[in-house]
């Protein structure tokens, strides 16, 4: 039977579906799919690592130990170093003795920390006028409930007690020596410090004694 034109172009147009609908398989089988469900067989594969970094390494261009190396210099360099404290001594402070007003016959020791470092007044200030054989007694009672400590600029003080009407063996002291304690109790620390008196000379007699040290004036002067 002869086809007619009506017939082959039908035979035509269902040939033509079942070759777009080969197509469209094998899209489906090689390519992915997007957000949309829709096929992209052109896009390309995901690269590997390369050099051995992973791909955080290659944010930053940089191996995961340095960058945590880093990381770690970058947090010591913040954290503030401990604040290293001392013994004060003459080379770090500066030591002045003036007359107090009241109670009479008394002087004040101040001691003022002129370094860049916290340090601590131990106990009372040795001290010895003139050429003394032994250092002034401590005033006991004067003890106080913690170490005096002076940050940069601050001051610690003493009082002494010079002569009293019942003292004995009174003489006029024309110089002063003051020695810190050391942290152990037994002895000195550092050079001594050679403060001016606040006269020409001083009496003084047996009842010559010193405070521990205090961290205000007024503390100092109530033996």
């Amino acid at each position: 039977m002869t086809a007619t034109p009506r017939s082959r172009r039908l035979r035509t147009l269902a040939a033509a579906l079942v070759t777009t609908a080969a197509l469209s398989l094998t899209a489906c089988q090689t390519g992915t799919a997007d957000a949309a469900g829709v096929v992209d067989s052109t896009q390309p594969p995901v690269p590997g690592p390369e050099s051995g970094q992973t791909p955080a390494e290659e944010e930053t261009g940089t191996t995961g130990a340095s960058g945590n190396a880093g990381k770690e210099a970058t947090r010591v360099a913040d954290r503030k170093a401990p604040e290293r404290t001392t013994s004060c001594t003459a080379k770090g402070t500066e030591v002045t003795v003036t007359d107090a007003p009241r109670p009479i016959n008394h002087l004040l020791i101040k001691a003022t920390n002129t370094s860049d470092t916290t340090c601590h007044l131990y106990y009372a200030p040795y001290l010895r006028f003139d050429q003394a054989q032994s250092a002034v007694p401590f005033v006991e009672e004067s003890k106080p409930q913690a170490v005096v400590t002076l940050e940069p600029g601050e001051s610690g003080y003493a009082g002494v007690l010079t002569s009293t009407p019942d003292g004995s063996h009174p003489y006029d002291a024309t110089s002063l020596t003051l020695y810190y304690a050391a942290r152990s109790g037994q002895g000195s620390t550092g050079a001594p410090s050679h403060p001016a008196l606040p006269f020409d000379s001083v009496r003084i007699d047996s009842s010559n004694a010193v405070t521990y040290w205090q961290t205000s004036a007024a503390d100092a002067l109530m033996w």
